[in-house]
Protein backbone atom coordinates (compact mmCIF):
# COMPACT_ATOMS: atom_id res chain seq x y z
CA UNK A 1 0.00 0.00 0.00
CA UNK A 2 1.37 3.40 -0.98
CA UNK A 3 2.40 5.70 1.82
CA UNK A 4 -0.04 8.67 2.08
CA UNK A 5 1.08 12.11 0.97
CA UNK A 6 2.35 14.29 3.78
CA UNK A 7 -0.21 17.05 4.00
CA UNK A 8 0.80 19.19 6.95
CA UNK A 9 3.84 21.31 7.57
CA UNK A 10 4.36 19.73 11.01
CA UNK A 11 4.38 16.20 9.57
CA UNK A 12 6.87 17.21 6.89
CA UNK A 13 9.19 18.86 9.40
CA UNK A 14 9.07 15.84 11.70
CA UNK A 15 9.76 13.36 8.89
CA UNK A 16 12.72 15.28 7.48
CA UNK A 17 14.24 16.04 10.88
CA UNK A 18 14.01 12.41 11.97
CA UNK A 19 15.94 11.18 8.91
CA UNK A 20 18.25 13.90 7.65
CA UNK A 21 18.98 17.58 8.04
CA UNK A 22 20.34 20.03 5.50
CA UNK A 23 23.98 21.08 5.70
CA UNK A 24 25.55 23.75 3.51
CA UNK A 25 29.31 23.62 2.97
CA UNK A 26 31.28 26.56 1.62
CA UNK A 27 33.97 24.88 -0.50
CA UNK A 28 36.24 27.40 -2.28
CA UNK A 29 36.57 30.59 -4.33
CA UNK A 30 37.58 30.39 -7.96
CA UNK A 31 39.75 33.50 -7.53
CA UNK A 32 41.89 32.04 -4.71
CA UNK A 33 42.14 28.25 -4.77
CA UNK A 34 44.91 27.96 -2.14
CA UNK A 35 42.93 30.03 0.41
CA UNK A 36 41.98 26.93 2.46
CA UNK A 37 38.95 28.62 4.01
CA UNK A 38 36.29 25.93 3.53
CA UNK A 39 33.71 25.77 6.31
CA UNK A 40 30.52 24.03 7.37
CA UNK A 41 27.48 26.10 8.23
CA UNK A 42 25.35 24.99 11.19
CA UNK A 43 22.75 22.40 10.09
CA UNK A 44 19.31 23.53 8.98
CA UNK A 45 16.93 21.87 11.42
CA UNK A 46 13.92 24.14 11.96
CA UNK A 47 11.16 25.49 9.78
CA UNK A 48 12.00 29.06 8.86
CA UNK A 49 15.75 28.69 9.46
CA UNK A 50 17.43 31.15 7.09
CA UNK A 51 20.96 31.82 5.85
CA UNK A 52 21.83 34.77 3.69
CA UNK A 53 24.97 35.05 1.58
CA UNK A 54 26.49 38.42 0.71
CA UNK A 55 29.72 40.22 -0.05
CA UNK A 56 32.01 41.14 2.83
CA UNK A 57 32.59 44.91 3.15
CA UNK A 58 36.35 44.36 2.90
CA UNK A 59 38.77 41.65 1.86
CA UNK A 60 39.30 39.16 4.66
CA UNK A 61 38.54 35.58 5.65
CA UNK A 62 35.13 34.06 5.06
CA UNK A 63 32.97 34.90 8.08
CA UNK A 64 29.62 33.79 9.45
CA UNK A 65 27.99 36.70 11.30
CA UNK A 66 24.74 35.55 12.83
CA UNK A 67 22.80 34.01 9.95
CA UNK A 68 24.76 35.83 7.22
CA UNK A 69 27.76 34.33 5.45
CA UNK A 70 30.11 37.07 4.23
CA UNK A 71 32.36 36.23 1.30
CA UNK A 72 35.41 38.22 0.18
CA UNK A 73 34.23 37.71 -3.40
CA UNK A 74 33.84 40.79 -5.65
CA UNK A 75 31.39 38.84 -7.84
CA UNK A 76 28.93 38.47 -4.94
CA UNK A 77 26.30 41.16 -4.39
CA UNK A 78 25.87 42.83 -0.99
CA UNK A 79 22.81 40.65 -0.43
CA UNK A 80 23.02 37.89 -3.00
CA UNK A 81 21.06 34.78 -2.04
CA UNK A 82 19.04 33.20 0.74
CA UNK A 83 18.71 29.59 1.88
CA UNK A 84 15.52 28.94 3.84
CA UNK A 85 13.75 25.90 5.24
CA UNK A 86 10.20 25.98 3.97
CA UNK A 87 7.56 23.26 4.38
CA UNK A 88 10.17 20.68 5.30
CA UNK A 89 12.52 21.35 2.37
CA UNK A 90 15.53 23.64 1.91
CA UNK A 91 15.01 26.27 -0.76
CA UNK A 92 17.61 28.54 -2.39
CA UNK A 93 16.47 31.96 -3.63
CA UNK A 94 18.33 34.67 -5.47
CA UNK A 95 17.81 38.12 -3.92
CA UNK A 96 18.05 40.11 -7.14
CA UNK A 97 21.82 39.78 -7.52
CA UNK A 98 23.55 41.14 -10.62
CA UNK A 99 25.20 37.89 -11.68
CA UNK A 100 22.61 35.40 -10.44
CA UNK A 101 22.71 32.20 -8.42
CA UNK A 102 23.48 28.87 -10.09
CA UNK A 103 22.65 25.28 -9.12
CA UNK A 104 24.57 22.55 -10.94
CA UNK A 105 25.66 25.09 -13.55
CA UNK A 106 22.20 26.48 -14.34
CA UNK A 107 20.94 29.89 -13.27
CA UNK A 108 17.86 29.65 -11.08
CA UNK A 109 14.88 31.76 -12.12
CA UNK A 110 12.94 31.44 -8.86
CA UNK A 111 12.92 29.48 -5.59
CA UNK A 112 14.63 26.12 -6.00
CA UNK A 113 14.34 23.07 -3.71
CA UNK A 114 17.79 21.60 -3.03
CA UNK A 115 18.61 17.90 -3.08
CA UNK A 116 21.61 16.04 -1.71
CA UNK A 117 24.81 16.76 -3.63
CA UNK A 118 23.66 19.95 -5.35
CA UNK A 119 26.47 22.33 -6.32
CA UNK A 120 25.74 26.02 -5.77
CA UNK A 121 27.64 28.89 -7.35
CA UNK A 122 27.22 32.31 -5.77
CA UNK A 123 29.50 34.76 -7.54
CA UNK A 124 32.81 32.96 -7.91
CA UNK A 125 32.25 30.89 -4.76
CA UNK A 126 31.31 27.22 -4.74
CA UNK A 127 29.06 25.47 -2.20
CA UNK A 128 27.83 21.90 -1.74
CA UNK A 129 24.47 21.07 -0.18
CA UNK A 130 24.24 17.79 1.74
CA UNK A 131 21.50 15.89 3.53
CA UNK A 132 23.05 14.36 6.63
CA UNK A 133 21.98 12.20 9.57
CA UNK A 134 21.22 14.66 12.40
CA UNK A 135 23.84 13.46 14.87
CA UNK A 136 26.62 13.58 12.29
CA UNK A 137 25.44 16.99 11.06
CA UNK A 138 25.69 18.36 14.60
CA UNK A 139 29.16 16.92 15.01
CA UNK A 140 30.34 18.30 11.67
CA UNK A 141 28.98 21.75 12.52
CA UNK A 142 30.84 21.73 15.84
CA UNK A 143 34.02 21.09 13.84
CA UNK A 144 33.42 24.02 11.51
CA UNK A 145 36.65 23.43 9.55
CA UNK A 146 36.19 19.66 9.28
CA UNK A 147 37.74 16.54 10.79
CA UNK A 148 41.40 15.51 10.59
CA UNK A 149 42.14 12.94 7.88
CA UNK A 150 45.79 12.31 7.15
CA UNK A 151 47.74 15.39 6.03
CA UNK A 152 44.54 17.38 5.46
CA UNK A 153 41.00 17.31 6.81
CA UNK A 154 37.58 16.32 5.53
CA UNK A 155 34.24 18.14 5.47
CA UNK A 156 32.50 15.09 3.98
CA UNK A 157 30.22 13.41 6.56
CA UNK A 158 30.76 9.92 5.14
CA UNK A 159 34.54 10.19 5.22
CA UNK A 160 34.43 11.88 8.62
CA UNK A 161 32.58 8.87 10.00
CA UNK A 162 35.15 6.52 8.49
CA UNK A 163 38.04 8.61 9.85
CA UNK A 164 36.53 8.43 13.33
CA UNK A 165 36.27 4.64 13.08
CA UNK A 166 39.80 4.32 11.70
CA UNK A 167 41.23 6.37 14.55
CA UNK A 168 39.58 4.05 17.06
CA UNK A 169 40.61 0.89 15.22
CA UNK A 170 44.18 2.22 14.90
CA UNK A 171 44.76 1.77 18.63
CA UNK A 172 44.09 -1.98 18.32
CA UNK A 173 45.84 -4.75 16.39
CA UNK A 174 42.82 -5.27 14.13
CA UNK A 175 43.72 -5.55 10.44
CA UNK A 176 42.10 -3.01 8.12
CA UNK A 177 40.81 -3.53 4.57
CA UNK A 178 40.35 -0.39 2.47
CA UNK A 179 38.08 -0.63 -0.58
CA UNK A 180 38.06 2.30 -3.01
CA UNK A 181 38.48 3.35 -6.61
CA UNK A 182 41.96 3.99 -7.97
CA UNK A 183 43.30 7.34 -6.78
CA UNK A 184 40.66 7.81 -4.08
CA UNK A 185 43.16 8.04 -1.21
CA UNK A 186 43.69 4.50 0.05
CA UNK A 187 47.32 5.13 1.01
CA UNK A 188 46.35 8.39 2.74
CA UNK A 189 43.90 6.43 4.89
CA UNK A 190 46.49 3.71 5.55
CA UNK A 191 49.10 6.23 6.69
CA UNK A 192 46.44 7.88 8.86
CA UNK A 193 45.87 4.56 10.66
CA UNK A 194 49.62 4.03 11.11
CA UNK A 195 50.06 7.55 12.47
CA UNK A 196 47.24 7.10 14.99
CA UNK A 197 48.36 3.60 16.02
CA UNK A 198 51.38 4.81 17.96
CA UNK A 199 53.46 1.93 16.60
CA UNK A 200 57.18 2.71 16.73
CA UNK A 201 58.16 0.79 13.59
CA UNK A 202 58.03 2.07 10.01
CA UNK A 203 55.18 2.23 7.51
CA UNK A 204 56.09 -0.05 4.59
CA UNK A 205 53.94 0.12 1.45
CA UNK A 206 53.87 -2.77 -1.01
CA UNK A 207 52.25 -2.43 -4.44
CA UNK A 208 51.17 -6.01 -5.00
CA UNK A 209 50.36 -5.30 -8.64
CA UNK A 210 53.80 -3.93 -9.48
CA UNK A 211 55.98 -6.87 -8.37
CA UNK A 212 56.87 -9.40 -11.10
CA UNK A 213 55.18 -12.74 -10.46
CA UNK A 214 58.43 -14.67 -9.98
CA UNK A 215 59.68 -12.18 -7.37
CA UNK A 216 56.56 -11.82 -5.21
CA UNK A 217 57.48 -14.20 -2.38
CA UNK A 218 61.09 -13.05 -2.22
CA UNK A 219 59.99 -9.40 -2.16
CA UNK A 220 57.46 -10.00 0.62
CA UNK A 221 59.18 -12.62 2.76
CA UNK A 222 62.84 -12.03 1.96
CA UNK A 223 65.37 -14.69 0.99
CA UNK A 224 68.55 -16.37 2.14
CA UNK A 225 71.83 -15.96 0.31
CA UNK A 226 72.04 -18.53 -2.45
CA UNK A 227 68.33 -19.34 -2.30
CA UNK A 228 68.14 -18.91 -6.07
CA UNK A 229 70.27 -17.70 -8.95
CA UNK A 230 71.18 -14.07 -8.32
CA UNK A 231 70.55 -14.18 -4.54
CA UNK A 232 74.05 -13.00 -3.66
CA UNK A 233 73.05 -11.60 -0.28
CA UNK A 234 70.36 -12.08 2.33
CA UNK A 235 67.33 -9.79 2.19
CA UNK A 236 64.77 -9.16 4.92
CA UNK A 237 61.83 -8.62 2.61
CA UNK A 238 59.10 -6.01 2.99
CA UNK A 239 57.28 -7.67 5.87
CA UNK A 240 60.29 -8.07 8.20
CA UNK A 241 61.41 -4.54 7.24
CA UNK A 242 58.20 -3.26 8.88
CA UNK A 243 58.97 -4.90 12.25
CA UNK A 244 57.08 -3.03 14.98
CA UNK A 245 55.23 -0.95 12.37
CA UNK A 246 52.67 -1.34 9.59
CA UNK A 247 52.61 -3.30 6.33
CA UNK A 248 50.35 -1.71 3.71
CA UNK A 249 49.45 -4.21 0.98
CA UNK A 250 48.16 -2.01 -1.83
CA UNK A 251 46.18 -3.61 -4.68
CA UNK A 252 46.01 -6.85 -2.70
CA UNK A 253 43.54 -8.19 -5.26
CA UNK A 254 46.44 -8.60 -7.72
CA UNK A 255 48.40 -10.91 -5.43
CA UNK A 256 49.18 -14.32 -6.92
CA UNK A 257 47.12 -17.21 -5.55
CA UNK A 258 50.30 -19.06 -4.50
CA UNK A 259 51.49 -15.99 -2.59
CA UNK A 260 48.05 -15.64 -0.98
CA UNK A 261 48.49 -19.03 0.70
CA UNK A 262 51.92 -18.07 2.05
CA UNK A 263 50.66 -14.68 3.25
CA UNK A 264 47.75 -16.33 5.06
CA UNK A 265 50.19 -18.44 7.07
CA UNK A 266 52.30 -15.38 7.94
CA UNK A 267 49.25 -13.53 9.28
CA UNK A 268 47.98 -16.58 11.19
CA UNK A 269 51.27 -17.61 12.73
CA UNK A 270 52.87 -14.14 13.02
CA UNK A 271 56.08 -15.52 11.55
CA UNK A 272 57.89 -15.38 8.22
CA UNK A 273 59.98 -18.05 6.53
CA UNK A 274 62.35 -16.45 3.98
CA UNK A 275 62.72 -18.08 0.59
CA UNK A 276 65.45 -20.70 0.99
CA UNK A 277 65.16 -20.56 4.77
CA UNK A 278 64.32 -23.46 7.05
CA UNK A 279 63.29 -21.81 10.28
CA UNK A 280 60.49 -19.22 10.54
CA UNK A 281 61.18 -15.88 12.20
CA UNK A 282 58.68 -14.09 14.43
CA UNK A 283 57.35 -10.78 13.17
CA UNK A 284 55.23 -8.06 14.80
CA UNK A 285 53.42 -5.91 12.23
CA UNK A 286 50.04 -4.26 11.71
CA UNK A 287 48.24 -5.32 8.51
CA UNK A 288 46.43 -2.90 6.22
CA UNK A 289 45.31 -4.04 2.77
CA UNK A 290 43.65 -2.11 -0.04
CA UNK A 291 42.15 -2.81 -3.44
CA UNK A 292 39.84 -1.34 -6.05
CA UNK A 293 38.46 -4.80 -6.80
CA UNK A 294 35.55 -6.55 -5.15
CA UNK A 295 37.06 -9.23 -2.93
CA UNK A 296 33.56 -10.16 -1.76
CA UNK A 297 32.14 -11.07 -5.18
CA UNK A 298 31.08 -14.69 -5.62
CA UNK A 299 33.36 -15.09 -8.63
CA UNK A 300 36.38 -13.52 -6.92
CA UNK A 301 39.56 -15.60 -7.15
CA UNK A 302 40.81 -14.16 -3.90
CA UNK A 303 41.01 -16.66 -1.04
CA UNK A 304 38.05 -16.30 1.31
CA UNK A 305 40.14 -17.33 4.34
CA UNK A 306 42.78 -14.66 3.60
CA UNK A 307 40.07 -12.07 3.03
CA UNK A 308 38.57 -12.95 6.41
CA UNK A 309 41.98 -12.44 8.06
CA UNK A 310 42.46 -9.04 6.45
CA UNK A 311 38.92 -7.76 6.93
CA UNK A 312 39.03 -6.92 10.64
CA UNK A 313 37.56 -3.53 9.76
CA UNK A 314 36.41 -2.78 6.22
CA UNK A 315 36.33 0.86 5.06
CA UNK A 316 34.51 1.80 1.87
CA UNK A 317 36.23 5.07 0.99
CA UNK A 318 34.02 7.41 -1.07
CA UNK A 319 35.28 8.51 -4.50
CA UNK A 320 36.01 12.22 -4.95
CA UNK A 321 32.75 12.83 -6.84
CA UNK A 322 30.93 11.79 -3.65
CA UNK A 323 32.95 14.17 -1.46
CA UNK A 324 33.07 17.39 -3.48
CA UNK A 325 32.86 19.36 -0.24
CA UNK A 326 36.56 18.45 0.21
CA UNK A 327 37.65 20.06 -3.06
CA UNK A 328 38.68 23.30 -1.32
CA UNK A 329 40.86 21.52 1.23
CA UNK A 330 42.45 19.32 -1.43
CA UNK A 331 43.10 22.19 -3.84
CA UNK A 332 44.76 24.21 -1.07
CA UNK A 333 46.97 21.25 -0.14
CA UNK A 334 47.95 20.49 -3.74
CA UNK A 335 48.61 24.09 -4.77
CA UNK A 336 50.36 24.89 -1.49
CA UNK A 337 53.17 22.57 -2.64
CA UNK A 338 53.72 24.68 -5.78
CA UNK A 339 54.82 27.68 -3.72
CA UNK A 340 52.49 30.03 -5.61
CA UNK A 341 50.86 32.54 -3.22
CA UNK A 342 47.62 32.72 -5.21
CA UNK A 343 46.06 30.68 -8.01
CA UNK A 344 42.76 31.51 -9.74
CA UNK A 345 40.64 29.41 -12.11
CA UNK A 346 38.11 30.52 -14.71
CA UNK A 347 34.49 29.58 -14.24
CA UNK A 348 34.39 27.29 -17.27
CA UNK A 349 37.55 25.48 -16.14
CA UNK A 350 36.22 25.17 -12.60
CA UNK A 351 32.98 23.63 -13.83
CA UNK A 352 34.79 21.19 -16.10
CA UNK A 353 37.09 20.12 -13.26
CA UNK A 354 34.93 20.30 -10.14
CA UNK A 355 31.50 19.42 -11.60
CA UNK A 356 32.62 16.42 -13.63
CA UNK A 357 32.79 12.74 -12.74
CA UNK A 358 36.38 13.10 -11.47
CA UNK A 359 37.20 9.55 -12.64
CA UNK A 360 40.84 9.74 -11.55
CA UNK A 361 39.84 10.97 -8.08
CA UNK A 362 42.44 12.75 -5.90
CA UNK A 363 45.35 11.51 -8.00
CA UNK A 364 43.95 13.06 -11.18
CA UNK A 365 43.03 16.28 -9.37
CA UNK A 366 46.60 16.58 -8.12
CA UNK A 367 48.16 15.96 -11.52
CA UNK A 368 45.73 18.32 -13.28
CA UNK A 369 46.21 21.22 -10.86
CA UNK A 370 49.97 20.80 -10.53
CA UNK A 371 50.56 20.92 -14.28
CA UNK A 372 47.95 23.68 -14.80
CA UNK A 373 49.70 25.85 -12.20
CA UNK A 374 52.82 25.70 -14.37
CA UNK A 375 51.05 26.17 -17.71
CA UNK A 376 48.82 29.08 -16.70
CA UNK A 377 51.59 31.70 -16.70
CA UNK A 378 50.46 34.96 -15.12
CA UNK A 379 46.74 34.38 -15.72
CA UNK A 380 44.15 32.08 -14.18
CA UNK A 381 43.90 28.36 -14.88
CA UNK A 382 41.70 27.91 -17.95
CA UNK A 383 40.30 24.81 -19.61
CA UNK A 384 43.25 24.30 -22.04
CA UNK A 385 45.59 24.16 -19.03
CA UNK A 386 43.69 21.15 -17.65
CA UNK A 387 45.01 18.74 -20.24
CA UNK A 388 43.30 15.56 -19.01
CA UNK A 389 39.95 17.27 -18.41
CA UNK A 390 40.11 19.16 -21.72
CA UNK A 391 40.97 15.97 -23.60
CA UNK A 392 38.10 14.09 -21.99
CA UNK A 393 35.62 16.89 -22.74
CA UNK A 394 36.90 17.17 -26.31
CA UNK A 395 36.48 13.42 -26.72
CA UNK A 396 32.86 13.66 -25.65
CA UNK A 397 32.22 16.51 -28.04
CA UNK A 398 33.93 14.57 -30.84
CA UNK A 399 31.87 11.46 -30.09
CA UNK A 400 28.64 13.46 -30.24
CA UNK A 401 29.74 15.10 -33.50
CA UNK A 402 30.58 11.75 -35.07
CA UNK A 403 27.30 10.22 -34.00
CA UNK A 404 25.10 13.08 -35.16
CA UNK A 405 27.25 14.57 -37.97
CA UNK A 406 26.96 17.88 -36.12
CA UNK A 407 29.64 20.52 -36.56
CA UNK A 408 31.02 20.53 -33.00
CA UNK A 409 34.52 21.86 -32.36
CA UNK A 410 36.61 19.82 -29.88
CA UNK A 411 38.74 22.91 -29.24
CA UNK A 412 35.84 24.49 -27.34
CA UNK A 413 34.39 21.70 -25.19
CA UNK A 414 31.25 22.63 -23.35
CA UNK A 415 31.59 22.62 -19.56
CA UNK A 416 27.96 21.56 -19.37
CA UNK A 417 29.04 18.18 -20.74
CA UNK A 418 30.87 17.68 -17.44
CA UNK A 419 28.02 18.54 -15.07
CA UNK A 420 27.48 16.02 -12.28
CA UNK A 421 25.14 13.09 -12.64
CA UNK A 422 23.59 13.44 -9.22
CA UNK A 423 20.71 15.36 -10.81
CA UNK A 424 19.44 12.07 -12.26
CA UNK A 425 19.52 10.50 -8.78
CA UNK A 426 16.10 10.32 -7.19
CA UNK A 427 15.80 12.84 -4.33
CA UNK A 428 14.26 11.86 -0.97
CA UNK A 429 10.50 11.42 -0.95
CA UNK A 430 10.21 14.31 1.49
CA UNK A 431 11.85 16.75 -0.95
CA UNK A 432 9.39 15.78 -3.70
CA UNK A 433 6.40 16.07 -1.38
CA UNK A 434 7.62 19.44 -0.07
CA UNK A 435 8.00 20.74 -3.63
CA UNK A 436 4.48 19.56 -4.50
CA UNK A 437 3.04 21.27 -1.43
CA UNK A 438 4.89 24.50 -2.21
CA UNK A 439 3.69 24.31 -5.83
CA UNK A 440 0.09 23.65 -4.70
CA UNK A 441 0.24 20.21 -6.36
CA UNK A 442 1.02 21.65 -9.81
CA UNK A 443 3.51 19.17 -11.24
CA UNK A 444 5.14 21.56 -13.68
CA UNK A 445 5.87 24.09 -10.93
CA UNK A 446 7.12 21.36 -8.57
CA UNK A 447 9.45 20.07 -11.30
CA UNK A 448 10.81 23.60 -11.76
CA UNK A 449 11.50 23.86 -8.03
CA UNK A 450 13.37 20.56 -8.15
CA UNK A 451 15.26 21.56 -11.30
CA UNK A 452 14.09 18.62 -13.43
CA UNK A 453 11.77 17.98 -16.35
CA UNK A 454 8.14 17.31 -15.52
CA UNK A 455 8.38 13.79 -16.97
CA UNK A 456 11.29 13.00 -14.62
CA UNK A 457 9.24 14.20 -11.65
CA UNK A 458 6.33 12.01 -12.76
CA UNK A 459 8.62 8.95 -12.85
CA UNK A 460 9.88 9.71 -9.34
CA UNK A 461 6.31 10.16 -8.05
CA UNK A 462 5.29 6.82 -9.54
CA UNK A 463 8.32 5.12 -7.97
CA UNK A 464 7.36 6.43 -4.51
CA UNK A 465 3.64 5.83 -5.03
CA UNK A 466 2.86 9.54 -4.73
CA UNK A 467 -0.46 10.43 -6.41
CA UNK A 468 -0.12 12.53 -9.54
CA UNK A 469 -0.76 16.27 -9.17
CA UNK A 470 -2.34 18.87 -11.45
CA UNK A 471 -1.02 19.64 -14.91
CA UNK A 472 -1.62 23.35 -14.42
CA UNK A 473 -2.77 25.83 -11.78
CA UNK A 474 -6.14 26.16 -13.52
CA UNK A 475 -7.09 22.53 -12.85
CA UNK A 476 -9.44 21.91 -9.95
Amino acid sequence: MARPLLTTQTEQEHSVQQKTVGMLVYVLRYDDLPADDSMILPPITREGTTYEVGRAPEVGPVALEGSTLLLPDPFVSRTHARLVRRRGADVIEDLGSKLGTFVNGKRIEGPRVLVDGDLLEIGHSLFVYRLVEPRMAGRMASLRKGLSHGPTRTLCPELAGISTDLERIARTDQPVLLLAETGAGKEIAARFVHEKSGRAGPFVAVDCGAIPDHLVEGELFGHRRGAFSGAVEERKGRIRSAEGGTVFLDEIGNLLESAQASLLRVIQEREVTPVGGERPQKVDVRWIAATNESLFAEDSRFRADLRARLAGYVALLPPLRKRREDLGVLCADILGKTGLPSVAITKRAARALFFGDLPGNIRELERSLSSAAVLKGDGPIDLPHLSVVAARAAGKVGARAEGSAADASPSEPSPSAELPRERSTRPPREAIEAALVQAKRVQGEAARLLGVHERQLARWMDAYGIPRGKKSASET
